[in-house]
């Protein structure tokens, strides 16, 4: 699962695209390159929102990036709810 997208405007790729998928996830964080919480969140929800925009509803990848951006949101929120006011999702 990978996809293509951009931090401003995922739905309409109006800005610079960023080359995302799990691996580079992966990359990042072994790298420490997330320096706050929220860039590391920022780029996993990329990746699922993305697979479901390239993908019909009646794929199953898009259901799978439905399901884990769903276990995943479920899991960050008492850790995002630790952050500082700034550093949380709107």
């Amino acid at each position: 699962m990978g996809g293509v997208g951009t931090r401003k405007n995922k739905s309409t790729f109006t800005d610079k695209p960023i080359l995302l998928d799990l691996g580079l996830v992966k990359l990042n964080l072994s790298k420490n390159m997330y320096s706050i919480p929220l860039d590391f969140a920022s780029d996993l929800q990329l990746v699922f929102e993305n697979a479901m925009l390239y993908n019909p509803k009646t794929d199953e990848v898009h259901g799978m990036a439905y399901q884990l951006l769903s276990y995943f949101e479920m899991l960050f929120r008492p850790i995002q709810a630790k952050l500082p006011t700034n550093q949380r999702v709107n």
